[in-house]
């Protein structure tokens, strides 16, 4: 792939993104007796499994836009409230499938095209995969802070094994979406008992 066309993705995105917004806001100001708790419920629970599948697809392929992970833990946390577990299932496999999105991106993509001026860092994180990768992943991808995606990003493009970094992936976002779904699960339960 190429810079110009490149340059037209990210910038077709922007707009499909500003679009996506705008049409949201425009259905809410103009219908908002569709927002309130009761109708959502209502077309949640007619749509189950449209929402289940457009759910664990937009958890997979949210890295590819460099979209945190986080919000999509909490809106499983939001429409799933009773199901943490499946929460925290669904979630972990769209991370998974989003960070071997990312390592497999960096074969056809550079630094400078996924991150433009943000690219000079990664040298750094580069020089230090080859000794301390599995650690490297597995912290980062704990750390709430960081995301994920530029780490998966970085391992794929340094040819780490792919397995030791799905590991370090997956143990690290355990931990962290265990601690979000979990502690969201109690807040939901706090807020709407």
């Amino acid at each position: 792939m190429n810079d110009k066309s490149l340059l037209l993705l990210k910038k077709g995105l922007r707009w499909l993104w500003g679009s996506l917004v705008l049409i949201a806001l425009s259905l809410y100001f103009f219908y908002p007796d569709s927002f309130t708790p009761s109708s959502i419920q209502l077309f949640l629970g007619s749509n189950a499994t449209v929402i289940l599948i457009f759910y664990v697809l937009i958890s997979s392929v949210r890295a590819l836009f460099l979209l945190p992970s986080t919000i999509f833990v909490l809106l499983g946390i939001a429409l799933y409230p009773a199901e943490p577990f499946f929460v925290l299932l669904t979630s972990l496999i769209g991370i998974q499938i989003g960070a071997t999105l990312m390592y497999y991106s960096a074969s056809f993509l550079t630094p400078i095209a996924l991150l433009g001026k943000g690219a000079n860092k990664v040298s750094v994180v580069e020089n230090k995969m080859e000794k301390y990768g599995f650690w490297i992943i597995l912290f980062w991808s704990f750390f709430p802070a960081v995301p994920t995606d530029l780490i998966c990003f970085v391992a794929g493009s340094t040819k780490y094994n792919y397995w030791k970094f799905f590991l370090a992936v997956l143990i690290g976002e355990s931990i962290l979406v265990s601690v979000y779904v979990f502690t969201g699960s109690e807040l939901m339960e706090l807020i709407f008992s």
